[in-house]
């Protein structure tokens, strides 16, 4: 009978042991939680100044997806240009506008050459965002370094949702 108990209570203690060891121990802190509330994709539109260019590009998004780190990255797709995968964004709120702001991140460019089809990736950050209390505006200003020779030199993407106007 003593075997029994022991082995019941072996039951016992292993279950809850494996119940304990299993359980979610992430707590959503308070930084998550703001990063959660703008994950989504956008849709907008682009406006490209270099050393020697100066245009608008329509048909762009912005995908914010949440990290296991807890912080945003950002994907940024232009069709003409490439895409921008940018990582370690935050987000707070904006107590003046109730709406967000975004800071941090780093990452790469991969830039299309329209003139022989090739790639080249260059290394960019988000220079600032805001994003409207309903999640429909929203303003991203991303900095790429071109840095080979012949290059453009600082690229910065200046990302809005909404229709592209008219030139």
């Amino acid at each position: 009978m003593k075997i029994k108990s022991i082995f019941a209570l072996f039951a016992l203690m292993l279950g809850m042991f494996l119940l304990t060891a299993c359980g979610d121990d992430e707590e959503a802190t308070p930084q998550n939680t703001v990063n959660q509330e703008v994950v989504g994709t956008y849709s907008g539109w682009s406006h490209l100044t270099t050393n020697f260019l100066n245009k608008n590009y329509a048909d762009n998004t912005i995908a914010l997806v949440l990290a296991e780190d807890g912080t945003l990255t950002a994907t940024y797709k232009n069709q003409v240009w490439g895409v921008a995968t940018i990582k370690g964004i935050n987000a707070s709120r904006d107590a003046e506008s109730n709406g967000y702001q975004l800071a941090g991140g780093e990452g790469s460019f991969v830039m299309n050459n329209p003139r022989d089809n090739s790639t080249q990736e260059f290394s960019c950050n988000l220079q600032s965002g805001t994003i409207s209390a309903d999640k429909k505006e929203m303003k991203v200003v991303i900095l790429a370094n071109m840095t080979t020779a012949g290059a453009h030199g600082e690229m910065t993407f200046t990302f809005q949702t909404g229709d592209m106007p008219t030139e």
